[in-house]
């Protein structure tokens, strides 16, 4: 990855972090795709067991805002095995990938 191409990346988190750049998503929408996506390596279940590497959706939506997760599915951190998913699903896809984290919040 170029310089200027991780510098345009960086600043395109920190814009979407400092204005929540997000809209509400559909959780059920969001329980899908995170079935299709995402089992292969995080707990996605309600209720499912805290872990930490890599982390379960419930300790995500317990530890991290709505924010910082979806920072976290555009752009992983550098040497996780965390794929570009941000590439391959749309904006509303991801909204409703965050929303369904976040109903998992325990209340």
């Amino acid at each position: 990855m170029s310089a200027f191409s991780l510098i345009l990346r960086s600043a395109a988190l920190v814009a979407l972090l400092i204005t929540g750049a997000h809209a509400q998503g559909d959780k059920t929408e969001g329980e899908k795709i995170a079935r299709e996506w995402c089992t292969r390596c995080h707990n996605v279940e309600a209720g499912g067991p805290f872990k930490l590497h890599p982390p379960s959706f419930a300790s995500i939506a317990v530890y991290r805002s709505a924010d910082q997760i979806h920072g976290r599915i555009m752009f992983p951190p550098f040497h996780s095995n965390m794929p570009q998913v941000g590439y391959i699903l749309t904006p509303d896809n991801v909204d409703d990938l965050i929303a369904y984290i976040i109903s998992l919040e325990p209340q």
